[in-house]
């Protein structure tokens, strides 16, 4: 036995998820800020990712080309203004080539980067992409399930892993 804790995905991340995507980065961080301060529980990481990647995968999937990726990270860039230095150009690049199983790509978050910069460039591009979606409300919540589901079948395969 490994003593590792079982990531698990709680309602509370999935109420923050939807917090997150609905209402926005303020009102995120002002109901569900310590989600972000609990170093242990890292089911809240993994729910973000996955649903990232289901975002992503929509996006982008089945064919992309990695100017591509390039052109829509610049283009968000431009659209965050006086925000586009928070998000760093090569880790959102990578993040995406990553989340989209870009065999190509060597590297595995974080990147040589910090955390806070991987962080930051996952939600920047995952609030992005889910706002240019255009979801009705319904295929919102259908969203959020199925990240919820895959973040579970990633816990799931990384305990049986352990």
């Amino acid at each position: 036995m490994t003593g590792k804790a079982p990531i698990t995905i709680s309602d509370l991340h999935v109420a923050a998820l939807r917090t997150f995507l609905v209402e926005g980065t303020e009102v995120w961080l002002k109901q569900h800020e310590n989600l972000l301060k609990d170093e242990t529980d890292f089911g809240y990481s993994l729910l973000l990712y996955a649903a990232f990647t289901k975002a992503a995968e929509r996006k982008f999937s089945p064919l992309y080309s990695v100017p591509q990726l390039i052109r829509y990270v610049a283009d968000h860039r431009l659209s965050l203004e006086e925000h586009a230095d928070e998000l760093n150009p090569r880790v959102a690049e990578k993040l995406l080539r990553f989340a989209l199983g870009d065999e190509g790509l060597n590297e595995r978050p974080p990147f040589g980067m910090d955390p806070v910069s991987v962080a930051r460039a996952e939600m920047y591009l995952l609030m992005a992409l889910v706002q240019e979606a255009k979801l009705t409300d319904a295929e919102l919540e259908e969203f959020i399930k199925d990240s919820a589901v895959l973040a579970n079948e990633w816990a799931a395969a990384d305990q049986e892993q352990a």
